[in-house]
């Protein structure tokens, strides 16, 4: 595989090949490197490239016109093909981690969210897909709004060979388009229903709540006769408790892998082959004067909340007290693999956008006509410190690795001018 100088030299350079003063494959590198130790803004990062311009040279970069100035690496940024650079990131992780036979996350994420609030303006999104097991990125795309989020996943998708992989996206996504670009590319996925597909939602809803009302009538009947119906045989659930920081969580899974009563599924929908219920219960720890545990259980939190919340919220928003999610696949499966599905989807939100916002400050960055691009020098940073993460076996934060890279030149050699190691 290449290394990514090697993988810049397919950056196609929109300048006239006239006068050229900087190679655009050094200069995409070395600020790939400047943001690689942690100098996170182009200022920052040019001013860390002149300090170490030997030792670029050294490495064996062309920088006969030394290092660029921040508004000429900003114009080179500005004029790149997005495409063909997004092509050239996708070939280079993608000798790195496996996309097919994984399960793989797709979300969107807003850019300068910050600047554009205090302005009043709709912030730029930005849509993501992360391998989930290793926390890599593989691919984005800039999207004009949250709207047009549905229409993009499937071109975006269709950048990658997602064969036997598992595709999951919030409720937002969940649309037949979606689904059909998924399974023409020899994919499955595992969606979210929410009160966007009213009808499916209230159906699916209707038919777990008759399952839990007899189980309910079997443990205060033991005369009673628990049953399923015709779902008897398709119906599986499993329950997990977690203590969580400052709150408890319950988690309810609920699976039936016959999707028939959902009447979607005889018209837009052939290729649903099983639905599922999630709930979610965050009960906020109560002690008392002397310290003692006074959380409600369950049950009664349920019913009567507590002296930390009150009124506790039920719905299908994240934010919920009580959170209750509908769920579809194209796949039968288990009720804890749905689960997994469920709770692996929603790690890209502290493993990428709280990293790209916290570490690299990107909510803040006044970037405009580069925005895209520059997005993409950050997913170039942020593979490879996870990569080191993996490849040393060490759990520290992005910020330490950054301290690293910076401190050690040879990591940092060994990272850009060398090939990385593939991880399959």
């Amino acid at each position: 595989m290449k290394s990514i100088y090697e993988s810049m030299k397919a950056v196609l350079d929109p300048r006239s090949p006239r006068a050229k003063k900087h190679d655009l494959a050094a200069v995409l590198t070395y600020v790939i490197a400047g943001y690689l130790t942690g100098h996170i803004t182009l200022r920052r990062c040019i001013a860390w490239c002149k300090k170490h311009e030997a030792w670029l040279k050294k490495m064996g970069l062309p920088l006969a016109g030394g290092i660029a100035s921040v508004a000429t690496v900003s114009r080179l940024l500005s004029s790149i093909d997005e495409l063909l650079f997004l092509c050239v990131f996708i070939d280079w992780i993608s000798a790195i981690v496996k996309t097919r036979g994984v399960h793989l996350a797709v979300d969107g994420k807003a850019l300068r969210a910050a600047a554009e609030k205090c302005k009043g303006q709709r912030a730029p999104m930005m849509l993501h897909v992360l391998e989930v097991a290793t926390g890599l990125v593989l691919a984005q795309l800039p999207i004009p709004d949250k709207k047009n989020e549905i229409t993009s996943i499937p071109t975006l998708l269709s950048y990658l060979d997602i064969r036997d992989s598992t595709i999951t996206a919030d409720a937002l996504n969940t649309q037949t388009s979606v689904m059909e670009q998924i399974i023409s590319q020899g994919g499955h996925f595992v969606m979210a229903v929410k009160k966007n597909q009213p009808v499916s939602y209230e159906e699916i809803l209707s038919q777990f709540e008759a399952i839990m009302e007899a189980q309910k009538k079997s443990r205060l009947n033991s005369a009673y006769q628990f049953k399923l119906s015709e779902f008897t045989n398709q119906y599986d659930e499993v329950s997990y408790t977690e203590k969580n920081r400052d709150r408890y969580e319950y988690r309810t899974y609920r699976v039936i892998n016959d999707a028939s009563f959902v009447s979607k599924t005889h018209e837009a929908w052939p290729f649903v082959q099983s639905v599922g219920y999630a709930e979610q219960i965050r009960i906020l720890i109560v002690r008392d004067k002397d310290g003692k545990d006074i959380t409600p259980p369950k049950e009664k939190f349920q019913e009567e909340g507590s002296i930390r919340q009150p009124l506790p919220g039920k719905g299908d928003d994240i934010k919920d007290d009580i959170q209750v999610t509908m769920m579809i696949s194209d796949t039968t499966m288990s009720a804890s693999e749905m689960g997994g599905y469920k709770r692996s989807h929603w790690s890209v939100e502290n493993r990428l956008h709280h990293v790209l916002d916290d570490t690299f400050r990107e909510d803040r960055s006044p970037a405009k006509a580069s925005k895209n691009n520059l997005a993409l020098i950050r997913k170039f940073a942020f593979n490879i410190l996870r990569l080191a993460q993996i490849q040393m076996n060490i759990t520290v934060p992005f910020t330490e690795m950054m301290d690293l890279f910076c401190d050690d030149l040879s990591l940092l050699e060994q990272y850009i001018f060398r090939e990385i190691r593939s991880l399959y």
